[in-house]
């Protein structure tokens, strides 16, 4: 019974799965599951133009799932661009700013302070007191560059 349902309801079956995907994206968002949704979808809407096995549409399904999710990836994708500041780089979203000095920069780092944070500051021999801007962050990340305002 079920499997002959499925087969006269098949084109509604994957629209509903299609539309199930995209409301858990909703629901927990990570840019995943509504490609897939996207996918389950379009095999619907192919399943009411043209009569298909079960089997070929989980092909045309897989197939979809795969071009969507790698279009998803290359459009949309996580990776970082220059100039980003990501959420939890806290040096690099102090690029830009300007502060005091609170110890000399010297044959030894200096000292910088922002906020509630104490930072290595790494640059051209300056006094304590001088004001600086931040340039960059050290690989190290825990070092800002900095230069004379």
């Amino acid at each position: 019974m079920s499997a002959e349902f499925f087969q006269a309801h098949a084109a509604w079956a994957w629209i509903v799965l299609g539309l199930a995907l995209c409301a858990i994206e909703v629901v927990a968002p990570g840019a995943f599951m509504i490609w897939i949704g996207a996918a389950a979808f379009v095999v619907g809407l192919v399943s009411f133009a043209a009569s298909m096995s079960f089997s070929v549409s989980l092909v045309l399904f897989a197939l979809l799932a795969a071009a969507f999710a790698a279009f998803g990836k290359r459009f949309y994708g996580s990776a970082a661009r220059p100039g980003d500041v990501l959420l939890n780089d806290r040096a690099g979203a102090l690029v830009g700013r300007t502060g005091l000095l609170d110890a000399a920069i010297g044959a030894e780092p200096g000292r910088l302070r922002f906020d509630d944070a104490q930072w290595r500051a790494r640059g051209p021999e300056l006094p304590a007191g001088a004001r600086v801007r931040v340039t960059g962050v050290a690989p190290d990340g825990a070092t800002l560059l900095v230069e004379p305002v």
